[in-house]
């Protein structure tokens, strides 16, 4: 399907000059719109104006090429041939598949050696989530596209229930074991179907209708996966993640996991040496697939990784990837050590900048030149910025009846100065929105009529009305009987606006949550902050013992079925965690069980679909428009059927709330690396926050460069 229709989209604003952070964003962006003032509470709402994501300035050519042989031969590192003359690596052509991976840096053919230096916020993964090797199918320019990554090509049939996976033969793990189908069959049916294995079906391989797809080798480079209903998304899902690290796994390698097996080792009674033994993060005994294998781990400490001799990518001049030796890793507590190690010169790259702020952005600058980085900026492509939602199932019968009321939602959200977030926490980027899945969503790019839709979506609540607020709460009879300032519910008892707030909440949330908290007791509503320990806030949330959250957004795309939880209850820890959990056990015994307990003491809290608080919802038609959808082989089609989705978001709810979308992320990048692409040369100016699209893994890492080595 053509995709050239992409929405027309500007720049980001220009940004205010009321601070240096502000300045320096604006030195940054090429949009002429003005920034927006400090907002005032008047009857008038005060416009929101939209300032979409950029169609991309120039080509992206950082997408993986056509493989074709080398006709002069391959290259390799210094380092590695080194090695080969020594005798202890074969040579390069035997250790590279037959049929490489072609990846064209974005800027040019890159040089030979180096080591990165970096600060990851999270040691036992910060570093392989920039790396995609263990992908059986790779997304390019902003989830755009589709490539080939291990597997060397895929194919499907008519009704997309069986799926081929050609693997690349001669495939090495970087120990130099041969890749083949049997290490996916071995994660499959030693520890998915493993019914002593702690393990679950990824949402990739889900059950449908109870029946789990087949995992079948053809033979050793041919795998096939078969569904009894048409299974459409399959070669995106297969995209997502970094397997293994943010996502599940689909393979690992099963000569090396045999060794600590019970079922293959009789030293071993459990599999918890086994998982940790298997797990790459952390363990650099464990074989690996991509670009960079780890060699040295020190919890707290640091992290070595050595550039991996098997890894089966290539440039288009034969030159095997990834050109940089090493990362060397010291892992970063907070972002005071992040700010002073960018500073100081000791980061080369950085792209998970999470423990940073808009706010650090004026250090940054003017370390630049004593720290020789450069500060750069990609979308992130978020849909709401810092969010709220309900807990749609929460237990309290009066508080779940006001919160499945679109009368108080709207309210609230109406309630909300957006116009002063974007200013003070957001330094005037990104967009003011009611709270969608991300603007980069193919479902709101495709056409006319799907930029209408996401226009729609976006400003449905959006203004800053207090005045609106209020009279939509007057309206469900919300009003302020005893005189104290505060409305009470509708039959006249007292009313609390609990806000459920993770003691370990970041800055940006309780910044964001000092507006919003003022801006609700204006409109009447008593507003108590409840903290919770982090530890104990999953289990009440999804027993609906909570109420009222945030400290999250929602990035979601490129397509809103591929993780849909945000669209759809499939899950416990969103906005409706009963009716999620209800999903979750459907097509299992469980599904009906307990009949005569409560939905909140059941176990786990669920409903069935036959309760009440279910049945007739419109959590129940999403389940039912979802079902369709996923099975829909036709792409427009199931287009369709997300926007009859989302028509159900914008009348019944909104069920989540948004403030600022597509901020940009902060990106630190040396002055000597090549090759680590600019906002300008990506296909959709970035998409940083879905880690089902992993930056900065799309963009190649194995083909920066340093330019003096």
């Amino acid at each position: 399907m053509s995709q050239t229709t992409k929405l027309s989209r500007r720049e980001f604003l220009r940004m205010s000059a009321l601070s240096a952070a502000g300045m320096v964003l604006a030195a940054c962006a090429t949009a002429t719109e003005e920034a927006a003032p400090a907002a005032t509470a008047t009857t008038a709402p005060v416009a929101a104006e939209a300032t979409p994501t950029p169609r991309p300035v120039v080509e992206a050519t950082n997408t993986p090429v056509p493989t074709a042989a080398i006709e002069a031969g391959y290259k390799e590192a210094p380092i590695l041939a080194a090695k080969v003359a020594a005798g202890e690596l074969p040579p390069v052509d035997e250790r590279l598949p037959k049929v490489p991976l072609t990846l064209r840096p974005v800027n040019g053919i890159g040089k030979y050696g180096g080591r990165l230096k970096m600060a990851s916020w999270w040691q036992d993964g910060g570093i392989t989530a920039k790396m995609y090797g263990h992908s059986a199918i790779r997304f390019v320019d902003d989830g755009l596209g589709l490539e080939p990554g291990m597997i060397e090509s895929w194919s499907t049939n008519a009704d997309n229930t069986v799926w081929t996976l050609n693997f690349r033969e001669g495939l090495k793990w970087s120990d130099g074991e041969p890749v083949t189908t049997a290490d996916v069959l071995y994660w499959w049916n030693d520890m998915v179907l493993d019914p002593d294995h702690p393990a679950l079906p990824p949402s990739e391989f889900s059950a449908v209708e109870g029946v789990l797809p087949e995992f079948k080798a053809v033979d050793d480079y041919t795998l096939t996966i078969s569904y009894v209903k048409p299974a459409p998304l399959t070669a995106k899902r297969l995209a997502m993640w970094v397997n293994g690290t943010i996502g599940p796994r689909w393979i690992a390698p099963s000569h090396y996991a045999k060794k600590f097996n019970p079922k293959f080792n009789s030293e071993y009674t459990n599999y918890e040496e086994h998982d940790r033994k298997i797990n790459y993060n952390n363990n650099p005994e464990c074989p690996t697939l991509n670009s960079w294998m780890l060699v040295k781990y020190e919890q707290g400490v640091s992290s070595v990784y050595d550039r991996n001799p098997y890894y089966y990518c290539v440039d288009p001049e034969g030159n095997q990837l990834p050109y940089i030796d090493g990362i060397d890793d010291k892992p970063s507590p907070d972002a005071q050590y992040l700010l002073l190690q960018i500073l100081q010169g000791s980061v080369d790259l950085e792209v998970h900048t999470y423990q940073l702020t808009l706010g650090d952005i004026a250090p940054l600058k003017e370390g630049e030149s004593k720290g020789n980085y450069e500060v750069r900026f990609w979308d992130t492509g978020s849909g709401t910025g810092m969010m709220y939602f309900w807990n749609y199932d929460t237990k309290d019968p009066k508080k779940r009846e006001l919160f499945r009321n679109p009368k108080f939602k709207q309210a609230v959200s109406f309630a909300m100065d957006r116009p002063t977030i974007k200013r003070i926490v957001y330094y005037d980027t990104g967009i003011l929105t009611t709270g969608t899945m991300s603007p980069k969503a193919i479902e709101f790019n495709y056409n006319a009529e799907a930029q209408a839709h996401y226009e729609k979506f976006r400003t449905l609540c959006v203004d800053y009305n207090p005045e609106k607020a209020k009279a939509l709460l007057d309206e469900i009879g919300m009003k302020d009987v005893d005189g104290d300032g505060f409305r009470e519910m509708p039959d006249g008892s007292k009313f609390e606006f609990r806000i459920d707030l993770g003691a370990d909440a970041g800055g940006e949330t309780v910044k964001v949550l000092e507006i919003t908290q003022k801006n609700w007791k204006d409109v009447g509503l008593n507003v108590v902050i409840n903290s919770i320990p982090p530890s104990d806030f999953g289990p009440s949330w999804r027993a609906g013992q909570l109420e009222f959250r945030t400290g999250w957004e929602v990035g979601d795309g490129p397509d809103h079925l591929l993780y849909p939880s945000w669209v759809v209850p499939d899950e416990t820890e969103r906005w409706a965690p009963l009716c999620g959990q209800l999903r979750i056990v459907k097509g299992t015994e469980l599904e009906n069980a307990e009949k005569d307990v409560s939905p909140w003491d059941r176990q786990p809290p669920r409903f069935n679909k036959d309760d009440p608080e279910y049945k007739g919802t419109p959590i129940e038609k999403l389940h039912q428009l979802y079902d369709q959808a996923i099975y829909e082989v036709d792409e427009v089609k199931r287009m369709e059927l997300v926007w009859q989705m989302n028509e159900i978001h914008m009348n019944e709810g909104p069920f989540f709330l948004g403030t600022v979308a597509n901020t940009p992320r902060i990106i630190i990048v040396s002055k000597n690396l090549d090759n680590v692409p600019t906002r300008e040369q990506l296909k959709l100016g970035g998409f940083c926050n879905p880690w089902i699209i992993p930056t900065p893994a799309v963009t190649n890492p194995e083909t920066y460069s340093f330019k003096n080595v």
